[in-house]
């Protein structure tokens, strides 16, 4: 059984999922599984793989966990069991004892998908490194996309840009900046990505080639609803025109995005490519 929830989580992990691994680290009298039993619950209080014993406690366990993936916090908790009882805290279950829990939380890591290899790329790489991001950048230039210029890049991705953000396997943690080295390639580019599951989707280029693409997306039947969640022009305003400069407005912009902070405010700073 434990096997198999360790195999779960593994999986949960790799496709870059959440999860809180629920694990008996005490009993006292009598409780309905042993020390070492766990279970995976998800961010719904869903239980993936696995048992601590079924009733009232696993159910309560379940939503407890649930809670600390959404506060990012893992701790230990403990309940009672008594056949009736007025006290919230006790939980009615016919073999009594006590059971002691460790829930143990493994959020999404902060994800972040650079589709282009140029200056602003490597720049914005670079300060994502140091803020503990899954970093991973497409590219179809073997020059540009080497080990040498992104060494601690989680995926270095060779090969069709458009084909392989198409394939990208991205989730709600995913955030994408477009900064390809013409205009052309950012439009496709930007088609692609619309419809994959992210967080953040911007595209570097200037007021007027972004308002061109727009038109030609609009051509191709996207919707002002689909455009409008674009972060174009890129960046928080906050000045600078070095790709570094625009690489620390784009992930400015990012965590703004990620920490739910205000962006209603307009911005007039418009970023070319470098």
């Amino acid at each position: 059984m434990n096997n198999n929830v360790i195999q779960i989580l593994s999986q949960t992990l790799e496709e870059h999922k959440e999860a809180a691994l629920v694990l008996i680290t005490r009993t006292k009298g009598s409780s309905p599984r042993g020390v070492g039993s766990m279970m995976l619950v998800d961010s719904n209080g869903g239980i993936l793989a696995g048992t601590i014993g079924g009733g009232a406690a696993e159910s309560a366990a379940a939503l407890e966990a649930a809670k600390c993936l959404r506060q990012g916090l893992s701790k230990t908790i403990s309940y009672e069991f008594e056949i009736e009882s007025p006290d919230p805290q006790k939980l009615a279950m016919v073999c009594g004892g006590e059971i002691e829990l460790f829930i143990r939380v493994f959020k999404q890591t902060n994800h972040l998908l650079i589709v282009g290899g140029g200056h602003i790329a490597q720049a914005l790489y670079q300060l994502a490194v140091v803020l503990g991001y899954y970093i991973a950048v497409i590219d179809d230039r073997p020059e540009i996309l080497t080990k040498e210029r992104f060494p601690s890049a989680s995926e270095l991705i060779l090969g069709d840009v458009i084909q392989e953000l198409r394939d990208y396997p991205s989730h709600e943690q995913t955030s994408i900046v477009i900064c390809t080295y013409n205009h052309t390639l950012d439009e496709g580019a930007l088609a692609a990505a619309i419809a994959k599951p992210n967080r953040y989707l911007g595209m570097v280029g200037s007021r007027k080639k972004v308002a061109l693409c727009f038109e030609h997306l609009k051509a191709q039947g996207f919707l002002p609803p689909d455009l409008d969640k674009i972060h174009t022009p890129i960046g928080l305003k906050i000045g600078g025109e070095t790709p570094e400069e625009i690489a620390l407005a784009i992930l400015a912009e990012i965590q703004a995005v990620k920490y739910k902070e205000n962006l209603a405010a307009p911005k007039d700073t418009v970023f070319a490519r470098i």
